[in-house]
């Protein structure tokens, strides 16, 4: 079960860490960086796997008040959107009804630990990242 994580192009970093975080275990991943047509993308199915669909928030998404509540409504989406956020920004209040994580101020120890939860484990024995993104060390 592939995820798929979207993202601001200004969160690229974090996008890159969760998906070399999750190959690392053992998963595939597809990144989906966000622009003005992604809810649309994301709620047409073209993603045909039934893996979890991460949508990194932040300060910086540019996502629309249209955008989350087409994808809080995507049937497609049910039981497998999760928004995560990566700072101290709220979730849009369309999005408040589904799963949603943090990794704001998070270790990296514990910031593992959610992404891991997220996608269902460790698929691997070992599990090897090369550290948070560097904006998000305090």
């Amino acid at each position: 079960m592939p995820a798929l994580v979207s993202h601001s192009p200004a969160d690229e970093p974090w996008a890159q860490w969760i998906a070399t975080t999750l190959r690392a275990a053992g998963h595939e991943v597809h990144l989906d960086p966000a622009d003005p047509a992604f809810a649309g993308r994301l709620t047409e199915g073209r993603f045909s796997s039934t893996g979890p669909v991460l949508v990194l928030l932040s300060a910086e998404h540019r996502g629309t008040p249209a955008d989350w509540a087409l994808l809080a409504a995507a049937s497609t989406l049910v039981g497998r959107l999760i928004a995560l956020r990566l700072d101290g920004c709220e979730a849009p209040s369309a999005l408040r009804a589904i799963p949603c994580r943090s990794l704001h101020g998070l270790d990296e120890e514990d910031a593992l630990e959610v992404v891991l939860a997220i996608a269902g484990g460790l698929r691997r024995e070992k599990l090897r990242t090369r550290g948070l993104p560097a904006a998000s060390r305090w």
